[in-house]
């Protein structure tokens, strides 16, 4: 069973107006924040604290977040910032629209031409 997180909706958080929680699981939240500076919609990952503050995590976080932001890619969502500090760890990505995965096929089965849009 997964434990909720402290929601942050309405917080400014380095920068980024958190707005309101998109999904939450075993690692942290989603939510759909602002930033101001440029204009622009963003999602942000808050990892729990628990987590991000793991020599392990810490380590593999720093890695994979430093590999994705250079990875350029129509299906891959790019990386736009991260960090970490003892509250927990940050990854800020473009906002996507339309929903989950999950929910798409929830609706039912996909025809062959809508599967391989």
């Amino acid at each position: 069973m997964t434990v909720s997180m402290a929601d942050l909706t309405n917080q400014e958080v380095r920068g980024y107006q958190l707005q309101e929680i998109l999904g939450e699981g075993g690692f942290g939240a989603v939510y759909r924040a602002f930033q101001p500076l440029v204009k622009r919609e963003v999602a942000i990952k808050v990892i729990r604290a628990k987590f991000a503050n793991q020599p392990e995590f810490i380590r593999r976080f720093e890695a994979e977040a430093q590999l994705v932001a250079r990875l350029e890619h129509l299906h891959i969502v790019p990386l736009y910032d991260y960090w970490r500090d003892p509250s927990g760890a940050y990854l800020v990505m473009r906002m996507l629209r339309g929903g989950t995965l999950e929910d798409t096929l929830a609706r039912g089965p996909w025809d062959i031409p809508e599967a391989i849009r």
